[in-house]
């Protein structure tokens, strides 16, 4: 049923790209959130915030601990379980406490949630931070689907429906005006837009571009109204920077945890970062 639905949006989807029409489709859930603007974040909490020195947690705890930072936007791992469950999870690569030995292993849904990270820290279900979410409507939350290769477009879709059907199955579909989609392509970009009409999306640059690879992403950026883009460090420079702000696409570079280190990408012209532990008063 879910690959039928898929279908009918690609081709939708194919459809609009000829035509040249737009991508949205009406949404169903309730305006219940604020208006979102990047220009009110200049930090964005990887995986929901790090605590107490850890990284990658996706919990609980550093969510509730970067909101009560300040923090209103916040970026989310999802991974999922042997048993065909979307949990919090960057991937099953380390065992962070979860299991003993160093080797790769994908828990069951029962396992995972039974299982502390670090022996601390609160796992969640994507149902789960969905129902915590609803508790603080204007935080808003990047999903990061890893789906890079255009050969995963498919998948992409299938995720995202997933995502959307999960927050009306747990009563919890008026966060979806809290997610933003962190997209790799263009094409990512039209079939998420099919599938909900996200409040905003941001444009991840996750390898290195060339000039004219980058003037092709912030030209499209500009024309769908994407309002931001993230580069990984090492890829930052005032170049690129200067290519996006051309079309005033805001430039966040990712991830960033030495405070003057981030001074210095912000003094260099980029609009923000993504950290573990900074939050904006650390900026300046």
């Amino acid at each position: 049923m879910i690959r039928r639905f898929l279908l009918t949006v690609e081709i939708l989807i194919l459809s609009l790209f000829i035509l040249g029409g737009s991508y949205a489709i009406p949404q169903t859930a309730a305006a219940r959130t604020p208006e979102f603007s990047w220009t009110d974040n200049r930090t964005i909490a990887h995986a929901l915030g790090g605590f107490a020195g850890r990284e990658y947690l996706n919990c609980r705890e550093g969510f509730l601990d970067m909101y009560r930072r300040g923090v209103r936007l916040f970026e989310l791992d999802l991974s999922k379980t042997s048993d065909g469950v979307w949990v919090c999870r960057h991937n099953w690569n380390e065992p962070m406490g979860q299991w003993n030995g160093k080797e790769k292993k994908v828990l069951t849904e029962k396992q995972f949630k039974e299982s502390k990270i670090y022996g601390k820290y609160t796992p969640m279900t994507l149902e789960d931070f969905f129902l915590l979410l609803k508790d603080y409507p204007d935080a808003f939350v990047m999903i990061d689907s890893k789906q890079y290769s255009l050969r995963n477009y498919q998948r992409t879709l299938e995720d995202y429906y997933e995502y959307v059907e999960t927050a009306r199955a747990v009563g919890a579909e008026d966060v979806l005006n809290q997610i933003i989609p962190e997209i790799y392509s263009q094409a990512m970009f039209a079939g998420t837009a099919m599938i909900y009409t996200f409040p905003s999306y941001i444009y991840s640059l996750w390898q290195e571009y060339s000039e004219e690879d980058l003037e092709e992403i912030a030209s499209f950026c500009h024309e769908k109204g994407i309002g931001a883009a993230t580069i990984y460090w090492k890829y930052w420079s005032e170049e690129a920077e200067q290519i996006f702000e051309n079309l005033g696409i805001r430039l966040y570079v990712y991830t960033v945890n030495d405070r003057n280190q981030a001074r210095g990408y912000l003094s260099e012209g980029a609009e923000g970062i993504c950290t573990d532990f900074l939050t904006g008063e650390d900026l300046w």
